[in-house]
């Protein structure tokens, strides 16, 4: 994996595995869930990587198909195309550390109509922001910009995660020009603001986009 300073340490989510697995029994070939699928309490729509295969295999195997996107990948560069690099900037995104998946085997639908295998990976918060696409991560010394939060020297994964994230994609340029309005819980429009906004405006010293 790259050298990032603030790689997350990921855990297993029950409900983005929940929701990976009910896409994939739907055997829709190679076809993304709604947001409404994927949507997981605290995160919103999480992001979603598919694999299909006519024959099982093992699940590093997908992983490995996804992960070897970075071959066309160009750290910092505006050119990326999502269709050639979101499987691997999606398991790359800093801000993501909740993963759910599951696998079905389906009856028909795949190359001349053959059964295949579906595997789908829900990861939370969503990934692939079309204006960072090229900026997955920030590149340094692993945990270089999470001390003393970090999984010990061996592991060098960063802990300090929020556990909420923002819908708005503007939560941080309004944060910086307008924090107070936008995280005032007064009125029944700054508590709007603030759910929209909840880790920008809670989530203060912690990793979240």
């Amino acid at each position: 994996m790259s050298a990032g300073s603030r790689y997350l340490l990921a855990k297993w989510h029950h409900g983005a595995a929940r929701s990976a697995q009910k896409w994939a029994n739907q055997c829709r070939v190679l076809t993304h869930d709604t947001p409404k699928g994927r949507w997981i309490d605290n995160f919103g729509a999480c992001g979603q990587n598919i694999f299909v295969s006519t024959h099982r295999v093992p699940w590093m195997f997908a992983l490995r198909t996804w992960f070897l996107e970075r071959q066309n990948f160009t750290y910092g560069s505006s050119r990326n195309v999502l269709d050639n690099v979101g499987h691997y900037t999606q398991m790359v995104w800093a801000a993501t550390h909740k993963v759910g998946c599951g696998l079905t085997k389906c009856p028909k639908g795949g190359p001349r109509g053959k059964p295949f295998y579906n595997y789908v990976c829900n990861y939370c918060p969503i990934g692939n922001h079309e204006e960072k696409l090229g900026l997955p991560y920030k590149r340094g010394r692993p945990c270089g910009s999470c001390q003393p939060n970090c999984l010990s020297r061996k592991i060098r994964l960063c802990t300090n995660s929020c556990n909420t994230a923002d819908l708005w994609a503007n939560c941080r340029d309004l944060y910086r020009t307008w924090p107070g309005w936008l995280c005032n819980t007064a009125t029944p429009e700054g508590l709007e603001r603030q759910r929209n906004c909840a880790a920008t405006c809670t989530c203060h010293g912690k990793i979240h986009d």
